[in-house]
């Protein structure tokens, strides 16, 4: 191997793929470390004794002796090339040291570097903090390990070659081989499949099992298995369960009829709902409900009410009455109607709300109740409030000129249907009849005054038939 073109002479050896580099001139640790790094791989790491012991016997003796990959970084002594603390085990610190340059010789600064005493007298291979800016030996080394030294693991520097620390799930020389798990346990399940991806190869470190299961199934446990480092399955293979919904029961009031091909509330089970006479179902679009592949019903569980009946209006001129007052529009309960004083009632006096949610008949109403006509008496008039007189209607009669009223002057429709009193009749005045009976005798008619005084009587008496008529 030569040495890379430098004002800086170099010496090299080599210990199989392990090669050693050391400067023949001195300088300070940054340069040393810079040089190294320029034409090496960095400053030397010491791995062990054996390693100390090898470079001790190797390396020549230098005044100033040699600089090594440790310095403080935030008070803890770090090896620069992996940027890890320096542990316990690995320290081979001269006695008495590090001291930071408390020796009882003035400080000039702070000992923040190390450096390695070979062919020493005393305490050789042994290490000293010093100050940076002294002027000491290069000591560097150049890897063995390469890019592709490891394929699957970490390549690890030793004194006389490298070795490989495999990846978990990884072994052989170069970590090329990866570990299997046993292929016959991937099995489908009753019910389903299972679909493997292999990175490293068949059934081997990291390998993923899928498992899926058909329509109407869900796995008992439902992540991958997946090869370990081991060659162990990271669980047993799952199965596939029937699903099953929640258990239904019969609505209040009503019931419930359920078909269940695979079992009792499991996929593919279908429940048809009815409810009792007088009462409708409410709380779901459709009477039947269907378990899904999802494990849940199609829709919620329907509930049954009491019908009701449409609200029954106030009555025009009489009153309602229910059976029931906290319920008087459901199902099964009868409302009874009845009219005011002077109204009649038209249509059923009773209803009753039926299953179909109708009352068993049409509403009634009240109607006003009417009086026959009257007529004006004979020789006389009348005068009527209303056309058509009804309830409280009112007839006032008078006579013509030389008759007299003979009955009330006044009737009132009642609210039986009946006027207060006799139609009025008119009559001839009493003095009418006297100046009849003088015209007679003036004249010299041979009528006599009883003559006068029957045909008089006959008059009235065919005006009292006429009456009896008109009642």
């Amino acid at each position: 191997m030569f040495c890379p073109p430098s004002s800086v002479l170099c010496m090299w050896t080599s210990v199989e793929s392990w090669s050693y580099y050391y400067s023949n001139s001195s300088m300070k640790w940054i340069e040393a470390r810079e040089w190294c790094r320029t034409h090496y791989t960095d400053m030397v790491a010491i791995q062990n004794q054996d390693e100390i012991a090898y470079l001790n016997s190797w390396l020549p003796k230098q005044q100033n002796y040699y600089w090594i990959g440790i310095r403080k970084v935030n008070d803890v002594w770090t090896w620069v090339g992996t940027n890890k603390a320096l542990t316990k085990e690995a320290t081979n610190w001269a006695e008495g040291e590090p001291n930071n340059g408390s020796n009882g010789r003035r400080k000039r600064g702070n000992e923040d570097c190390v450096e390695m005493y070979i062919k020493r007298d005393l305490e050789t291979g042994k290490w000293n903090d010093e100050r940076c800016e002294k002027s000491k030996t290069a000591l560097c080394y150049a890897a063995a390990c390469k890019d592709d030294s490891c394929l699957n693991g970490e390549c690890v520097e030793t004194i006389n070659s490298h070795m490989c620390v495999c990846f978990e799930g990884f072994y052989g020389e170069r970590c090329e081989h990866a570990v299997t798990c046993d292929k016959e346990e991937i099995t489908a399940p009753h019910k389903g499949n299972v679909s493997c991806t292999h990175k490293y190869g068949d059934f081997s470190y990291d390998s993923s099992c899928e498992y899926s299961c058909e329509e109407g199934y869900k796995l008992s446990v439902s992540s991958p298995l997946k090869c370990s480092s081991t060659g162990e399955w990271s669980a047993q293979p799952p199965t596939c369960e029937l699903v099953q919904c929640p258990e239904l029961s019969d609505p209040i009031r009503g019931s419930m009829k359920c078909s269940d091909p695979l079992g009792p509330s499991s996929y593919q089970t279908t429940c048809v709902f009815t409810c009792d006479e007088g009462y409708v179902q409410v709380g779901s679009p459709s009477n039947t409900l269907q378990c899904e592949a999802s494990g849940t019903w199609n829709a919620s569980q329907p509930s049954c009410v009491l019908v009701e009946c449409p609200a029954l209006p106030e009555l025009d001129n009489g009153l309602v009455s229910c059976k029931d007052i906290d319920m008087k529009f459901a199902y099964g309960n009868a409302c009874s109607f009845s009219c005011f004083s002077g109204y009649d009632l038209v249509g059923e006096s009773k209803l009753t709300c039926t299953a179909s949610a109708e009352w068993s008949d049409k509403m009634p109403r009240c109607e006003v109740v009417r009086c026959p006509l009257l007529d004006a008496p004979e020789n006389g008039h009348i005068n009527c409030s209303d056309n058509q007189p009804e309830y409280t209607s009112q007839c006032s009669f008078t006579c013509s000129q030389g008759y007299t009223l003979d009955g009330n002057e006044q009737l009132t429709c009642s609210h039986r249907g009946n006027w207060t009193g006799e139609r009025p009749v008119c009559n001839v005045s009493p003095s009418d009849v006297t100046v009849v009976a003088s015209g007679v005798a003036a004249g010299g008619a041979l009528l006599s005054v009883l003559s006068a005084v029957m045909w008089i009587m006959r008059r009235l008496k065919k005006k009292a038939t006429k009456f009896e008529l008109n009642r």
